[in-house]
């Protein structure tokens, strides 16, 4: 009888101890939807920051591009595309000179925009305005017809339009080097 007691005694030991562990209190229930927010926090804050990085690269290897395209149209043509003087320019009519000048050399209007620019990328209303208008993140630098002036000098080539990175805006040197304007380009 006593071996009897003894085993029901055990048996709702065992049952009271099965219920206890069957769920999860509130308590740990908070807890764990804590962790788990503080773990979405961490992950937002440093995947926006690998996005604005890979628009930074994004844009470097734009300037590039079109640093590889000036130095085809210059020794093709044995000098800087000029500009008509007699005219004045609206914003897309400078663009579009300046991509219509380097498209046989492989370089789109996407080219001369920036990814981190958000007055053209991204909007659903600019997506249409870019098929008849253009438009450029990076303005080019107005050289004369002589051949070795954009070389000669050590003046940009492009600079970006605003400070679209936070550091400055990027300028396109005559070597293909891409520099903030926080750093002086002059006299190297």
């Amino acid at each position: 009888m006593e071996g009897e007691n003894r085993m029901k005694s055990l048996m709702k030991k065992d049952s009271s101890l099965r219920r206890k562990t069957a769920g999860l209190s509130l308590l740990e229930l908070l807890v764990t939807i804590l962790i788990i927010g503080i773990l979405i926090g961490v992950v937002a804050a440093v995947s926006s920051k690998f996005i604005k990085r890979a628009e930074k690269v994004k844009c470097i290897s734009h300037m590039r591009t079109l640093h590889t395209a000036f130095l085809a149209y210059m020794q093709d043509k044995g000098h800087w595309p000029q500009m008509p003087k007699d005219q004045e320019w609206t914003e897309s009519g400078f663009f579009k000179f300046w991509i219509i000048s380097l498209e046989p050399y492989g370089v789109a209007q996407d080219t001369w925009l920036c990814p981190s620019d958000k007055l053209f990328m991204g909007y659903k209303k600019m997506e249409k305005k870019r098929k008849t208008e253009y438009f450029g993140s990076y303005a080019p630098t107005p050289f004369d017809d002589a051949p070795g002036t954009p070389l000669r000098w050590n003046q940009p080539w492009l600079m970006e339009r605003g400070n679209l990175h936070g550091n400055g805006a990027h300028i396109l040197m005559p070597d293909g080097s891409v520099q903030e304007s926080t750093q002086a380009f002059f006299g190297r």
